[in-house]
């Protein structure tokens, strides 16, 4: 049975067990004209970044005509914007099994923080450069509060942590959330933390986790060092 080569699966470790999530996965034989494209183009954004793929590559890659595209799309922009919004989704489904299988609410971010920066990892150095740069309308339209920000997960998150007692409940779920985003924002975006001098686990180390120890209970610091530790020694930093 084939698959495509975006994503076939999202694959992170997690104290020590490798727990795998084929969720990413879809089969080329049951997709119309439309989800076809979209994976491709998902394909192609990540592994060449987004400048250097035309709609004419995609139509090549897929064997199609460029028509058949621009019948589904009406530009690159539209696609673009459609392979985002599909990526998130994913995510989402992914980080919902995370959050259900972990035993609390550090650990659930732990994994998902090793899972983003895998994805992170296998995407073109270029791919948000090209984004902001070539197509700042669609970056515009990502990092508005809606569906693809994931507010929900995160409030979520937010949550569990005050009801585990990880969390402090005197905390604004709302403020420290936008607070989160931010975070996450600067750690993305931020040109000058480039990954080439800084890893991922320091950039989210420095900035994330440092926040999130400032609205932590003493049992809900003492696990994200806890968590910390153990990630540094899978890191071997």
């Amino acid at each position: 049975m084939a698959f495509t080569d975006f994503n076939r699966n999202l694959t992170f470790k997690t104290l020590g067990t490798k727990k795998v999530f084929p969720l990413l996965q879809l089969q080329i034989y049951d997709m119309d004209y439309k989800e076809r494209i979209t994976e491709e183009a998902a394909h192609l954004f990540m592994k060449f970044g987004i400048r250097a793929v035309t709609m004419d590559s995609i139509a090549q890659h897929l064997g199609m005509s460029k028509r058949t595209i621009y019948e589904n799309f009406s530009d690159k922009d539209e696609l673009l914007y459609h392979v985002i919004e599909t990526m998130a989704a994913r995510q989402k489904e992914v980080f919902r099994h995370i959050m259900a299988s972990a035993d609390n609410v550090i650990e659930a971010l732990f994994n998902m923080m090793t899972t983003a920066s895998a994805h992170i990892k296998n995407q073109n150095p270029t791919y948000m450069m090209d984004l902001k740069r070539y197509h700042y309308g669609v970056y515009q339209r990502i990092c508005q509060k809606g569906d693809i920000r994931n507010y929900e997960m995160s409030i979520a998150m937010l949550k569990r942590g005050v009801e585990e007692g990880i969390f402090r409940n005197d905390i604004n779920i709302e403020i420290v959330n936008i607070g989160i985003h931010a975070a996450i924002d600067i750690t993305r975006d931020n040109e000058e933390l480039s990954i080439e001098e800084f890893t991922n686990f320091q950039i989210l180390d420095n900035l994330l986790l440092n926040y999130l120890i400032g609205i932590s209970t003493s049992r809900g610091q003492n696990l994200i060092q806890e968590y910390k530790e153990q990630k540094k020694q899978e890191l071997n930093v």
